[in-house]
């Protein structure tokens, strides 16, 4: 128990609370369709590149059939990779690595095929028959002949190296443009404009590139062009997604708080930096906001138990954070309390002394509450011994009789209250408060309920005091 405690509180509006918990649901629940509608891209993404990468495989695997049809040159192996209707994103992300690195070694293998038919097919176009020793003139006419043979043999041979080339060129290029087109159907959409130019640009230099290295050089610029654009534009909308949602949360904090959010909102690169700012400026003002509620369940908690509040109560709490209310001193005829209660009380709902009330504190800027008692100056004896036993016998009293009460009633108003710090009884002499700003009683318009209280006991004279032990005895 304790003469003095300490609070942190919340007030939630039930209502508010409710349509605040359905939004935070609806937006995660958006959020979760948006996040399974990208990994589904992703994998789709992923099966068309995995598609592409087994096109490239057939390809290399027409040439190296017609090479070694021609050449009879040693097999070349090119694998075709395949998953499940089912894969997942790992799955997916590791066959096209597999297929990536096959396709890479069968084109190494193909090379080196070609190189050795090559160096086969030179030295015997080049090689001159045996023959008896020739005259000059033959000399000069065999080595003419000869000459233009071998000419006309590299070049032939020339010529078909171009044609080939051209050929392997042109299949590489159609394979590419087929992949460019995938890619532009799927992501052109959700390019950001100002890019799709580039695009376009790339595509054009992709259909005139004229060797194998710059076809897929420039299929990789255009495919990384648009995934960048494509991130970006999502980025950049998801931005300006939360920039309004948080314009539209500032609007509720504080005027003097408002115009400078606001403006670095506007500014920020990404308006995610500013996100505790901005819960903390509207915490500040819904505590700001809240100490309205606040004050009126206490209010309507205190005279509920006959506390003399007065009429600006809630208005001074609210505005100014202190307020003191006076307990109300004892009935000093049991008769007449018990006339105007309307039948019999018992001990426990008048305080032990006059001149005590209770301090309440709201702080300023956050959301704490905190309750003393307090005795008007004027109300001590004289003796520092007897004021000691009589703050005691008040506080004890307070503690065990009032604030349970006080602070379960409050709590069904709709404040939360979480105690953080307590005081014993006695642990401290009860604060005084000069007469001249110790609260005046309610008007005779309003007189005061003495039979409100749930408990009343007339027994106790105005100045009397009970210790703590003789309070003990009698119950």
């Amino acid at each position: 128990m304790s003469s003095s405690a300490g609070y942190g509180w919340s007030y939630v509006d039930q209502e508010a609370e409710r349509r605040r918990q359905l939004r935070a649901r609806l937006a995660a629940e958006a959020q979760r369709a948006e996040n399974l509608r990208r990994a589904e891209a992703r994998r789709a993404e992923l099966r068309a590149r995995l598609g592409e990468l087994n096109e490239q495989a057939q390809g290399l695997r027409g040439e190296a059939g017609q090479l070694r049809r021609a050449y009879r040159t040693a097999r070349v192996t090119v694998e075709t990779v395949t998953v499940g209707a089912g894969a997942d994103e790992a799955e997916l992300t590791r066959a096209v690595e597999r297929a990536r690195a096959a396709n890479a070694r069968a084109a190494q293998e193909l090379a080196e095929a070609v190189q050795d038919v090559w160096s086969a097919v030179l030295p015997e176009a080049v090689a001159e028959p045996e023959r008896s020793r020739p005259t000059r003139a033959e000399t000069r006419r065999g080595a003419g002949e000869a000459k233009a043979a071998a000419e006309a043999e590299a070049e032939a041979a020339a010529a078909q190296a171009r044609a080939e080339s051209a050929a392997r060129v042109e299949r590489v290029r159609s394979g590419a443009l087929v992949e460019a087109q995938a890619v532009l159907d799927r992501d052109v959409p959700r390019c950001d404009p100002a890019d799709l130019e580039r695009v376009a640009g790339l595509v054009r230099a992709l259909r005139a590139a004229a060797t194998v290295p710059e076809v897929r050089a420039t299929l990789t610029d255009l495919a990384a062009l648009v995934q960048h654009s494509v991130g970006r534009r999502a980025r950049d909308e998801e931005r300006a997604e939360l920039r309004a949602a948080l314009a539209e949360l500032v609007r509720e904090a504080e005027p003097d708080e408002r115009g400078r959010l606001l403006a670095d909102l506007a500014a920020a690169e990404d308006p995610a930096f500013l996100r505790p700012a901005v819960e903390a400026a509207v915490a500040r003002a819904d505590a700001r906001r809240n100490r309205v509620p606040v004050a009126a369940a206490l209010a309507e908690v205190l005279r509920g138990r006959d506390y003399l509040v007065g009429e600006d109560f809630e208005d001074l709490l609210a505005a100014e954070g202190e307020v003191v209310v006076p307990f109300g001193d004892p009935d000093p005829d049991p008769e007449r309390a018990g006339a105007v209660g309307g039948g019999e009380v018992e001990d426990g709902d008048e305080p032990p002394a006059a001149g005590y009330g209770l301090r309440l504190v709201l702080a300023p800027d956050r959301a704490t509450l905190s309750t003393a008692v307090v005795r008007r100056e004027d109300a001590g004896t004289g003796d520092a011994w007897q004021d000691e036993e009589q703050d005691e016998s008040v506080q004890q009293w307070f503690c065990e009789e009032q604030l349970p009460a006080i602070e379960e009633g409050v709590r069904q108003q709709g404040v939360r209250l979480e105690r953080t710090s307590a005081m014993a009884p006695g642990a401290m002499a009860a604060g005084t408060v000069p007469g001249g700003s110790w609260p005046q009683p309610p008007s005779a318009a309003t007189p005061r309920r003495r039979g409100s209280r749930s408990k009343r006991s007339g027994a106790t004279g105005a100045a009397a005091v009970r210790k703590p032990q003789e309070r003990g005895r009698e119950r």
